[in-house]
């Protein structure tokens, strides 16, 4: 494997999880390789791990640059103020779903940071994660609006049929306080593919994860956690380091035997080759250690090594600093990784489905419902005209 850039190389050591001793020293000998503290900073900004990387490199006590210290300082400062504050909402929106009786669990957010770093202070988030389900999908977005919410993605507005379009194609809606400033996700399906994630939805086993200070929130089980956050990470290429570090952190404490449950789990639910690949790249990356039996079935798998140097190279690629959006043709490198994650023709069936029909073709051009087959012959024409457009 190619060497890692010295940056990365830090701020991965920053992102182990607990804070040891260990750890520290990991830090201090990686710290001592650096040249370019800006490099530092940018890498931990694109990654979205300035609150982990501040908070280990301050336990280790190294010397920074005052102008990178001071700018970690600030970014980790805002990074907890904003979990705090998105903690309190989500318990109070949670609270508003209860009262109109609309099922709803709080994914990742301030349950998972809870659960894996045991604070809600270093892990970033900058939006509230909620699932509910499909047939209580526009219940949800309309409670949401009551509240002082506004849509902003797919689209600022969305008439009636466009919602409904929304609602049948999509999986996920983003709307945004202009008051607070703050984002919500509001899911009602977690995945495209029927094959992946089997079983796992608001009507899963949950648990109630106790928020310090703040009362408690609705979250999976860590068993369907582990699956889903595998999967999550997986479907956008590992690109970032973010989403690795919380898949580790959450696994930090469990026993040799839990993490052989939790990949068994997976494996039931469809997302095995997601949560192999997470384990591979938390050992190769985060340095943790794996029960051997597993370590050389992960690393005999052809599939899983080709996974594993695609979600490099997406991770690091030729410059760690810069964003996946910036590279030439970044969404698309996730594109192969899709059709590799498992679920046979299923799968690739619900990938191609995804790829041919695109939600925002569909509010651009919204068409009769008895003309929806049309969809993915304009898939191509459509594509170019948002690529080639002026603006």
């Amino acid at each position: 494997m190619k060497a890692l850039p010295d940056e990365f190389v830090l701020v991965a050591a920053c992102c182990r999880w607990p804070a040891s001793l260990e750890r520290d020293a990991g830090v201090m000998a990686a710290a001592g390789r650096i040249t370019d503290w800006q490099r530092v900073l940018r890498v931990a900004i694109r990654h979205r791990v300035e609150g982990l990387v501040h908070a280990a490199l301050v336990a280790a006590g190294t010397p920074l640059p005052p102008d990178v210290s001071r700018a970690l300082l600030a970014r980790a400062q805002r990074i907890a103020a904003r979990n705090m504050a998105n903690a309190v909402e989500s318990v109070r929106l949670q609270a508003l779903f209860d009262k109109a009786r609309i099922p709803l669990l709080v994914i990742k957010g301030a349950g998972l940071a809870q659960l894996g770093y045991g604070t809600l202070v270093p892990k970033q988030s900058k939006d509230i994660d909620l699932l509910s389900a499909p047939e209580h999908a526009d219940a949800a977005v309309r409670l949401l609006e009551g509240e002082g919410y506004e849509l902003r993605q797919p689209a600022a507005h969305l008439d009636e049929q466009q919602r409904r379009d929304a609602f049948r194609y999509g999986r996920e809606l983003a709307l945004q306080h202009p008051a607070k400033g703050m984002q919500v996700e509001l899911r009602w399906r977690l995945v495209a593919s029927p094959s992946l994630l089997k079983g796992v939805d608001v009507g899963s086993r949950s648990q109630t994860v106790v928020l310090p200070g703040i009362r408690a929130v609705r979250t999976f089980q860590d068993d369907d956690l582990f699956a889903y956050l595998c999967l999550h990470g997986a479907a956008h290429g590992w690109s970032k380091l973010k989403w690795l570090a919380d898949v580790n952190a959450l696994i930090a404490s469990k026993s040799d035997a839990e993490l052989l449950r939790y990949v068994q789990h997976a494996r039931a639910k469809g997302t095995g080759v997601c949560a192999g690949l997470a384990l591979l790249l938390c050992h190769r990356v985060l340095g943790r250690d794996l029960p051997t039996q597993l370590t050389q079935s992960l690393n005999s798998s052809i599939r899983l090594r080709m996974l594993a140097a695609l979600a490099m190279n997406l991770m690091v690629g030729p410059d760690a600093s810069l964003d996946l959006k910036d590279r030439a043709f970044g969404s698309t490198r996730v594109a192969p990784m899709q059709f590799m994650l498992g679920g046979g023709w299923r799968n690739a069936l619900a990938q191609v489905r995804v790829m041919s029909v695109r939600l925002d073709d569909i509010l651009r051009l919204p068409l009769p419902a008895p003309l929806h087959f049309v969809y993915p012959l304009l898939r191509l024409p459509l594509w170019l005209a948002r690529r080639f457009s002026v603006r």
